[in-house]
């Protein structure tokens, strides 16, 4: 079996990393992040133009009719230069929960500002006791005639800069149960929606809301009521995938970046890359890459393929991922040494996003549980 990329994603690949190069060194990034609203605005718009943003979405809804591989190849190379705009949070996450629910008159009003770029979405999920749960919702939804009546608090919500939230909250069950879960969009600047700026370890914009008797019209749910869990599951199993390609790039980089280090810097008048014990640990860091290189394919034709086993293998995925991607950044750390870590080089800044990615829907020892529950029980 063929698994390399196709033609089109080839080109698709290289347009990105072009662009890329062209507009994303690592002092023009640290300027971007240094912005108000945490990412270039330009760049955005650029992104619009690019067509980019229209690549996970289907031709129904006015977009290009990708699928996981093509969102993972624009990812990837995003990756490699630790790009700071909220595609994935936006267009892959949330933007792939606007285009898939049942909603279809929410749906043709939202989709082609998203898909412009004329406005953001962020979906708002994590809360301070869910421990990475997707069905933990403790937020309720309380219906209120034809609205509802939002309470609760999230935490860490991506892209704090978003015009809308997509907000889970729950109309009916257990707080921890898969049924009950509502999807809503809420403006940002509701006044009854509390939202604190918080700057994630990789330089990013998040934020922390709280909502006290926000009313909601009915109109702006996502799914029939209740009924959003299905929804928010496929959705962020694919968005891990691309998550994970994300991190794939920058490993990548790191390997290679580390290798490169390792033929230039001297000591005792060689190449520290000859020292036998270094280039064991830098193969090292290559085949982990490309270990998870092989377990991101995997996952794209679970997830193509509609297998059965697309939850396992993605759960695989980000547990590995999250595992090694951790573990190259700190040997590319180390064979840097202390300048590794300063602001000056880029390699600390690798590690900073690798650690966050790896947070993101729970962290490895989550999804190895994940994957034991799925497996076995």
């Amino acid at each position: 079996m063929d698994f390399s990329l196709t033609e089109e994603q080839v080109m698709l690949r290289d347009s990105v990393a072009k662009f890329l190069a062209d507009n994303y060194a690592a002092e023009q990034r640290e300027a971007v992040l240094k912005q108000e609203a945490g990412f270039s605005a330009k760049h955005w718009a650029s992104f619009s133009e690019l067509g980019w943003l229209t690549i996970p979405f289907s031709e129904d809804v006015g977009g290009f009719g990708g699928n996981v591989a093509d969102v993972s190849a624009v990812m990837e190379e995003f990756g490699k230069v630790l790009v700071v705009e909220p595609y994935w949070s936006s267009i892959v996450l949330a933007g792939q929960l606007i285009a898939r629910c049942t909603n279809e008159t929410l749906k043709s009003s939202a989709m082609p500002q998203l898909i412009s770029g004329e406005a953001q979405y962020s979906f708002a999920w994590l809360e301070a006791q869910s421990c990475f749960s997707l069905s933990y919702v403790g937020a309720t939804a309380t219906k209120q005639g034809d609205s509802y009546c939002l309470n609760g608090q999230k935490s860490l919500v991506l892209n704090a800069s978003a015009n809308y939230f997509l907000i889970a909250a729950r109309s009916s069950g257990d707080v921890a149960s898969e049924s009950g879960i509502s999807l809503f969009v809420v403006d940002a600047n509701n006044p009854a929606l509390k939202k604190e700026s918080v700057r994630l370890i990789d330089g990013q914009l998040a934020c922390n809301i709280e909502f006290s008797d926000l009313f909601i019209n009915q109109d702006d749910m996502l799914t029939a009521e209740g009924e959003a869990y299905p929804l928010i599951a496929e959705v962020v199993d694919e968005a891990l995938v691309a998550l994970c390609a994300e991190a794939v790039g920058a490993m990548t980089y790191l390997y290679k970046a580390t290798a490169e280090y390792a033929n230039t810097r001297k000591q005792f008048g060689v190449a520290i890359g000859s020292f036998q014990a270094l280039q064991h640990r830098m193969v090292d860091m290559f085949m982990a890459t490309e270990q998870c290189k092989s377990l991101l394919v995997r996952a794209q034709c679970a997830i193509l393929d509609g297998s059965e086993d697309r939850a396992q293998d993605v759960a695989v995925l980000k547990a590995m991922v999250g595992k090694y991607g951790r573990k190259i950044a700190e040997e590319a750390v180390q064979i840097h040494g202390g300048m590794g870590v300063t602001n000056e080089m880029p390699i600390g800044h690798y590690l900073k996003r690798l650690m966050m990615i790896d947070m993101y829907f729970g962290g490895s020892d989550t999804h190895r549980r994940r994957f034991s529950d799925l497996r076995y029980l």
